[in-house]
This record gives structure tokens, C-alpha cells and sequence, in this order.
């Protein structure tokens, strides 16, 4: 697989806890791959949350060494919780230069929510709902847009709760190894970025600058 270059923003619950979090086997493993592709990306994931705590507590230092020891190839910060003017602002900044935002379901509610509202045909935006059936998070996914992301990509028992809300050929479902999960996120969010490149395309003016041009958007897509 070769991906144009970009700079990739993701936001996630935790990329320390592995055991109490099986996605963050699936990010780390995702953040290899971009490096492999000459990628530039870094995780973000919120200060004191409380799968690292426990795992933290569980493990102590060592869930952090072992990050850093077994994937040095991985950026990664802790951030503070925002919210209001203060979290846009913030988040204004943070993705400023970004090409890329993946947001993982389960983090801050309204971080989630106003990582799509910045959506723009220079920033395509991704929602990532990997855990299947998770009774604790069927309210995010009812309350986040999903029509306001470039795509959501999920796993198929949560794909019910996103049909029908936003286009077909926004939806990417996935399910596989943590390698297969992570290469097809970076082959579904790219999918999508090309997507929405056509459809801006396809969406702009005619050459008299009246309406549309001929091409029309074809319906279908996965999901």
C-alpha cells in the first residue's frame, strides 16, 4: 500500500492501556504502518484518563516504558480535558496543519463532536468505533453526527447504529487481527479522503459557473 503523504492527528482513549483497551493494540499497530509509509501522525489521548490509570496502577511504570521501548516509532502525547471556547480554540490549532483527524468513539464527548464540525475539504475527518456490541458506548454513537465526518469506520455489529444517518459510501466496516484492522483504517480513510475529493469535484461549478458539471456522484460504497 502507498499513501500520498499526510499529517495525521489522532485522538484516542488510551494507547497505553493494551489490556484493559484492546483498540490500542490496533492504533499502535496503525501508527507503525503510517511510519512505514513515511506518514506523519501523532496520538493524542487525554491526561489521567482512566484505562491508562488502571493500567498504570496495574502495571506501574512499566506500561510506559513498554511503549516507548517496543514502538519508538510512535508520537505520542497526553493532553488536558477541554471544553467550550477553550477546546475550539485549541483544537483550531492543533489541527491547523493537519491533513487528517482520526477520533476514536469513546473519547470526550464533545471533542469527538467538534473534531467533525471542523471537517473541510482540506481536513477529512475520521470516526473509529473498533469495540463490538460495547453497551457503555451505544449513547455516543446515537449522539454524535456521523453525516458531519469525512467517514465513520466500524466494526459490523455497530454498523446499524450508523446506516441510514449518513451516506452508505461514508461507512467502512472492519474486523480482522490488530494489523488487518489497523491497515484497513489507513486503507478506509484514505478510500474516503479520495471520496470526497471526487465529490468536491464533481460538486463545483459548471465551467459557465451556473451549477454543477455533467459527472454526477454515483451512489453505493461499503456498509
Amino acid at each position: 500500500m502507498s499513501l500520498p503523504r499526510f499529517r495525521w492527528v489522532i485522538f484516542l482513549r488510551s494507547l497505553v492501556a493494551v489490556d484493559e483497551h484492546p483498540p490500542a493494540q490496533v492504533f499502535r499497530a496503525l501508527g507503525r504502518l503510517l511510519a512505514q509509509q513515511n506518514q506523519e501522525a501523532v496520538f493524542l489521548e487525554e491526561r489521567g484518563n482512566p484505562l491508562t490509570v488502571a493500567a498504570r496502577r496495574r502495571r506501574g511504570a512499566a506500561a510506559l516504558r513498554e511503549l516507548a521501548r517496543d514502538w519508538p516509532e510512535l508520537r505520542y502525547h497526553t493532553v488536558e480535558r477541554r471544553s467550550g471556547a477553550d477546546l475550539v480554540e485549541w483544537l483550531g490549532r492543533t489541527l491547523a496543519t493537519a491533513d487528517i483527524a482520526l477520533v476514536e468513539l469513546g473519547v470526550d464527548q464533545e471533542l469527538a463532536r467538534w473534531v467533525g464540525e471542523l471537517t473541510r475539504p482540506h481536513l477529512h475527518t475520521v470516526l473509529v468505533d473498533l469495540v463490538p456490541d460495547a453497551a457503555d458506548l451505544e449513547w455516543l454513537r446515537h449522539t454524535l453526527d456521523p453525516a458531519s465526518y469525512t467517514a465513520v469506520i466500524c466494526h459490523p455489529a455497530n454498523l446499524g447504529a450508523y446506516r441510514g444517518r449518513t451516506s452508505a459510501r461514508r461507512i467502512v466496516t472492519v474486523e480482522g487481527t490488530p494489523e488487518q484492522l489497523a491497515a484497513a483504517i489507513a486503507e478506509g480513510t484514505l478510500a474516503a479522503v479520495l471520496q470526497a475529493a471526487r465529490d468536491l469535484t464533481v460538486d463545483a461549478p459548471g465551467a459557465n459557473g451556473l451549477g454543477p458539471g455533467n459527472d454526477q456522484p454515483r451512489e453505493g460504497g461499503r456498509g
